[in-house]
């Protein structure tokens, strides 16, 4: 599956609520050329923007968005070259199952409070180490948090979550577990899966 953008940057911008998400949502596709990855309201009841382009239009898109809003920003992120991994996974490409259960990756789990947290936290963790990314899933039916799930060897797994957690902006807590030798089952539980099918029972095959 391709990338929709060629360029590297990825900005994301989170409002308190759907009708200021909307407002800012017009203001930044206006003002430059830039592609959204993700628009959409969020739990609990906040709306969240992703998008791409290069680093000038997201810069630009992104101030214009806080400058309509102002006062109704919860969060803002500007991550000029993004790792491809992340940016494969915010357009549903993903390292599958199988293939860590085959290899016998060890499993590197991290969760943060916000999503745009979530999103800084695992390009850290990936530019750190050669991981794969299994899982990445923020806000919906999660109550406004974020996580995501790590596959590679074990000392690849332990320095991308200490780059997660070390990178972390004053405030930002970064809850990061390893599992060095995974159970079949929980390969299978850490997998990203559709909404509505993220049961422990049954699982997917």
């Amino acid at each position: 599956m391709a990338l929709a953008t060629a360029h590297d940057t990825l900005a994301a911008i989170e409002l308190v609520s759907v009708p200021a998400g909307l407002v800012a949502l017009d203001a930044l596709v206006k003002e430059a050329a830039v592609e959204l990855v993700f628009a959409g309201d969020i739990d609990p009841s906040r709306f969240l923007v992703i998008f791409g382009g290069d680093v000038a239009s997201c810069e630009a898109s992104l101030k214009r968005a806080v400058e309509e809003v102002p006062g109704e920003v919860t969060e803002t992120l500007l991550l000029p070259q993004a790792h491809e991994l992340l940016r494969n996974a915010l357009h549903g490409q993903l390292a599958t199952a199988a293939a860590a259960a085959d290899r016998q990756d060890a499993l590197g789990i991290l969760q943060c409070h916000t999503p745009i947290a979530t999103i800084a936290a695992v390009d850290r963790a990936l530019k750190a180490a050669e991981t794969q990314l299994m899982r990445l899933r923020f806000a919906t039916e999660l109550g406004g948090q974020g996580h995501a799930v790590l596959s590679g060897d074990q000392h690849d797994i332990e320095a991308s979550l200490q780059a997660a957690a070390d990178g972390a902006a004053p405030g930002v807590v970064v809850l990061a577990r390893r599992i060095a030798r995974p159970a079949a089952e929980v390969y299978l539980a850490a997998a990203q899966r559709r909404s509505g099918q993220r049961a422990l029972s049954a699982l997917e095959p």
